[in-house]
């Protein structure tokens, strides 16, 4: 089931992402030669008009065929000169046609949070807070005592405390960090505790349960839990302002958040000189299965909204990647036009299709590393 679900997923994102290159193209009167779900080699095709409807074997994704966007050597005076051809169009033509598919990608995530949201009050589920962060948009809720790991033969992993749990209060102490957690537990040595927990991996829906442990000791000999603890906020968009431009709001909370993240962990890694916080902090078709499995496995009368929800914020990650100025993605090929509008003329299509052919090598490179990282992990 979540293989089957994963596959569509993919397929949905790349598919809205490519619908939009074809739409603009045909619009603008740019041949089109193929649009193809999945990934060749070909199944069947068949040709409607000028263009062929093809279904590939590798069932991910799909993929649009641009007469004039790829140029050959040999190639570039026929095709500067053929009117329905990509290479032949104004520098806004081509700059449309390559910024279709992430504004789809940013309208679907649009729609999906629109969805999410209403569905839940507007108010968005609990996001992990790594740092230190204020959101732009929508008032915050803060709990700093969810669950995110257990340790191994601990008393909360024997107890049954689950990820996604935040521990509330201990012996009817009200807890909000760590902290309050060592300072309540430092008179508790020995002794039978009861711990107050809230699973908000549905929300904050005040429901409670209590679990007994005796707290373990750890290496410097003071009583714990053996969990480790993360800081999550739920965005709250109260006003009508807020709930009308809820959609939009959250697209970019979410998309501020993660550049910033993502810098952040850079930042870490140029410091250190280790790249682990960056590998770590990205996944690839592995590590995306396996979130679609615990978001399935984990999502309960919810799942289908926590779908949704993780394919918008899927649909929002791929807009921002495709847009980053990186030979091969759209934002890549969008540099190119912009400097050829600095320059005044364009660069070698030859050129420009090699160095984009190096782009494609690393990412592929790069996928198949960060999948080897997914699979040993």
């Amino acid at each position: 089931m979540a293989l089957l679900v994963f596959i569509i997923i993919l397929s949905v994102l790349v598919l809205v992402h490519e619908f939009g290159h074809f739409w603009v193209a045909k619009r603008l009167g740019i041949k089109v030669e193929e649009f193809g779900l999945g990934l060749p080699p070909r199944v069947f095709g068949k040709k409607i008009g000028e263009t062929i409807y093809s279904l590939n074997l590798l069932p991910f994704g799909g993929f649009v065929k641009v007469l004039g966007e790829e140029v050959e050597e040999g190639q570039e005076d026929s095709l500067e000169r053929d009117p329905r051809s990509f290479a032949s169009r104004s520098p806004l033509q081509r700059s449309l046609v390559l910024a279709a598919g992430v504004f789809n990608n940013a309208v679907l995530a649009v729609i999906l949070f629109y969805i999410v949201l209403i569905s839940a009050g507007f108010k968005t589920a609990y996001i992990p807070l790594f740092f230190d962060y204020k959101f732009r948009f929508g008032e915050e809720a803060i709990i700093g005592t969810v669950v995110t790991a257990l340790e191994e033969g601990s008393p909360a992993e024997s107890s049954g405390i689950e990820l996604g749990e935040a521990v509330m209060k201990i012996d009817d102490s009200p807890v909000y960090s760590s902290k309050d957690i060592r300072s309540v537990l430092e008179n508790k040595r020995d002794q039978v505790v009861t711990v107050e927990l809230m699973d908000i991996k549905d929300g904050d829906t005040g429901a409670t349960r209590t679990v007994g442990l005796t707290p373990m000791l750890d290496e410097k000999g003071n009583p714990v839990l053996g969990v480790y603890l993360t800081k999550s906020v739920s965005i709250r968009y109260e006003s009508l302002p807020q709930k009308l431009f809820s959609g939009f709001f959250h697209a970019y909370n979410v998309t501020a958040y993660s550049m910033t993240s993502f810098g952040k962990l850079i930042s870490l890694s140029v410091e250190s000189r280790d790249i682990s916080p960056v590998s770590q902090s990205v996944a690839g078709p592995v590590g995306i299965y396996q979130v679609v499995g615990s978001v399935l496995e984990y999502g309960g009368d919810k799942v289908i909204i926590n779908i949704l929800d993780f394919v918008a914020l899927m649909s929002v990650s791929l807009a921002f990647i495709n847009i980053l100025p990186f030979p091969a993605l759209d934002g890549g090929r969008l540099l190119f036009v912009i400097i050829e509008r600095i320059r005044g003329k364009k660069i070698s299509p030859v050129i420009e299709a090699n160095i984009h052919k190096l782009g494609i090598m690393f990412l592929l490179a790069l996928i198949v590393l960060i999948t080897i990282k997914d699979i040993v992990q």
